[in-house]
């Protein structure tokens, strides 16, 4: 197992605002959730990856958004934190973190908009053929690149403001992009 991939394991453990792994979930659920982790590192590594070769892995787009999801609460989330990547950013969006939780979940956080990173590059290989086209889904998948790159910045920089601005842009690109494509 990767660095990467035990760094993300034992942050989940340590932080409950970000989860990566529910509980009761099909092997392939898991196999997608550690190919996505493991274009995460390489990713935040500098590596080149070949995330086209996971669109020939993995038919269904879902399999690859599931690291989203939160735990299931009796796998350690605590009742009233915040559990898993999607919520997490939406909270963000709507809410300043203060100092002291940015700078303790700073390395989760990180890992987390690489984790976005991953999955926008992931997604560009299920771009649709009809209905809005694959160029406004390429469109939205950039737009959460350079949000989670800004994300990654406001981190590193500890601004409270910056980051929520991020994360705001982040969940407005992914609400944008399921508005015109979601069934």
């Amino acid at each position: 197992m990767s660095r990467f991939v035990c760094g993300l394991i034992l942050g989940s453990a340590l932080a409950p605002g970000l989860a990566f792994q529910p509980k009761d979930e099909d092997k392939e659920l898991k196999a997608a959730r550690k190919d996505v982790l493991d274009i995460a590192g390489q990713i935040e590594a500098g590596k080149k990856v070949d995330t086209a070769a996971i669109r020939k892995k993995y038919d269904d787009l879902d399999l690859i958004m599931n690291v989203y999801k939160p735990r299931i609460r009796s796998s350690g989330g605590k009742p009233g934190s915040i559990d898993g990547v999607e919520a997490k950013i939406m909270h963000m969006a709507k809410r300043e973190l203060l100092p002291t939780a940015l700078r303790k979940e700073k390395y989760e956080l990180i890992k987390m908009a690489y984790v976005n990173i991953a999955v926008a590059e992931i997604a560009q290989h299920y771009a649709p053929k009809t209905g809005k086209g694959p160029r406004l889904w390429r469109q939205y998948n950039g737009d959460v690149i350079r949000a989670s790159k800004e994300f990654i910045k406001a981190v590193n920089a500890e601004d409270a403001a910056k980051l929520k601005t991020a994360a705001t842009n982040i969940n407005s690109a992914c609400n944008n992009c399921h508005k015109d494509y979601r069934d």
